[in-house]
């Protein structure tokens, strides 16, 4: 059964609202995932897809492909079901930018931008809020290798 608008609506919502389950404030200082610079972003994201799982409530997973052209398209369900996204999950669209270190996506329908701290080590990546801390984490695959 597919999300309704509504529902993807709701949690990009709470998303936005700040409404994420609390980590560790701690985690968003990890030493071990290094920081990345805007011209650095730029070059890995660019043309990529992310996908991953947000930690919200209730959670989701999504695949998200970043074009060069500054528009997003992506999927999400409901966790956890990542291996659902692509046959049961809600599209969505929207357009991206980076901001120093951060990626920033305003979704069809939204009004407000929302932005997160992104962090890479490799083909991986951490969405970071600066008030709680991580609050998603996944993959970077080049290309659009779901044709979202």
């Amino acid at each position: 059964m597919q999300m309704s608008l509504r529902v993807r609506r709701l949690a990009l919502c709470v998303l936005i609202s700040g409404q994420v389950l609390i980590g560790n404030h701690a985690m968003a200082q990890d030493a071990s995932w290094p920081a990345t610079t805007e011209e650095e972003l730029r070059k890995v994201i660019t043309g990529a897809t992310l996908t991953g799982e947000v930690k919200a409530e209730p959670p989701f997973n999504f695949s998200e492909f970043l074009g060069p052209d500054g528009k997003s398209r992506g999927k999400m369900i409901e966790c956890c079901r990542p291996e659902q996204i692509l046959t049961k999950g809600m599209s969505y669209a929207g357009d991206w930018t980076l901001e120093k270190d951060s990626l920033c996506l305003t979704y069809e329908g939204e009004e407000e931008k929302i932005c997160w701290r992104l962090q890479v080590k490799g083909d991986r990546f951490r969405m970071v809020d600066n008030k709680f801390g991580r609050i998603g984490e996944g993959q970077i695959r080049p290309g659009n290798p779901d044709n979202l």
